[in-house]
């Protein structure tokens, strides 16, 4: 039981390399700061060299906190078979994957952190019903933040802008085009570093609810799992979409240097305040709010709001979407295995 959980939850964490790892250098790429190639692999190692650092130097992670121990009561816990803890982690996790799936085929802008988050309450409540589920924490924690953090980055995406802009015009040399260059390429090692932070805490803090149900031997993640998660996040940022680094950096704002800079250090800001505040936050919502709020900030009408329509939809529509999944999931998966284990 242990070890299908721990492969379902490497694979999530792929993913999450895989969709949300091309947001570190999607705006470098697009304006040329960087190679593509070497951009991805330098974004790889970090996220890899970030994770096991995260383990061995960080003891309180907050957001593996909130989705281990801040979303289902405690007593739930206690009064539940391994076999039933089984098939509910087992059907969290799946729906998940079937349903990024579903969305990567159909061409459905999706956030890997609200499905998985939708997956695992949805089969909570399939599980052990409404009353399991810590509903002001994820109230407050997770859905409130899905309409909160998009309005957040618009807006420091929007100031930090404007005063880069400001000081580009005070201080125009012809060096200037080289500075912005090289802190793009500091940013990139923040970024990567900051994508990584949040979302291997993620893929931890469903360890975190695997040993609460007393599926796992260890109570704190051993070394082998945070190098697991580590590589998985690293061959998912190598193997990552083309197709979001191509959405970031031109279907939504056609970004020059100075914005990718912008960007770059605004979703920096949102991601590690979000990650020491314990939320688990979009990456990929972060970094494309920053991009419509540089767009407003240098022409309004130059942002293709069609294609921002589109995404907002997607994340309006994934966290009730995946609940509804992550029930129906689990019930099917229940009716399937209950009589098999």
């Amino acid at each position: 039981m242990f070890v299908t959980l721990l492969v379902l939850t490497t694979i999530y964490t792929f993913y999450m390399g895989y969709t949300d790892g091309s947001n570190a250098v999607a705006t470098c790429i697009t304006t040329k700061a960087m190679h593509p190639r070497f951009a991805v692999y330098l974004s790889a190692a970090i996220q890899f060299v970030t994770v096991i650092a995260l383990y061995f130097f960080v003891s309180d992670m907050s957001v593996a906190a909130t989705i281990g121990k801040g979303m289902i009561r405690n007593a739930t816990f206690n009064d539940v078979t391994s076999k039933g803890a089984f098939i509910f982690l087992f059907s969290a996790l799946l729906s998940a994957l079937l349903w990024s799936v579903i969305t990567f085929f159909l061409k459905q802008p999706n956030s890997t952190s609200h499905t998985l988050l939708g997956g695992i309450v949805g089969a909570a409540i399939g599980a052990f019903g409404f009353g399991a589920v810590l509903w002001k924490n994820v109230m407050l924690r997770i859905v409130l933040m899905i309409f909160l953090a998009p309005i957040v980055s618009v807006s420091i995406g929007f100031l930090i802008n404007k005063l880069l802009r400001r000081i580009a015009l005070r201080h125009a040399a012809s060096g200037t085009g080289k500075v912005v260059k090289a802190l793009q390429w500091i940013n990139v090692v923040l970024l990567s570093s900051a994508i990584s932070v949040n979302d291997a805490q993620k893929s931890f803090g469903v360890y975190l609810l695997i040993a609460s149900f007393g599926l796992a031997k260890i109570a704190t993640p051993p070394v082998y799992v945070a190098f697991m998660f580590a590589a998985a996040l690293s061959f998912g940022m190598i193997f990552g979409g083309y197709r979001i680094i191509v959405t970031i950096g031109q279907k939504l704002f056609k970004i020059k240097p100075l914005m990718s800079l912008s960007s770059q250090i605004a979703t920096n800001v949102v991601i590690f305040t979000s990650s020491a505040i314990g939320v688990p936050i979009s990456t990929g919502q972060v970094i494309s709010s920053t991009v419509v709020g540089i767009g407003v900030s240098e022409r309004a009408r130059g942002v293709k709001w069609l294609t921002v329509k589109r995404i907002v939809l997607g994340w309006i529509v994934t966290m009730p979407a995946t609940i509804v999944f992550g029930a129906l999931f689990y019930l099917l998966t229940n009716l399937i295995l209950g009589g098999l284990l």
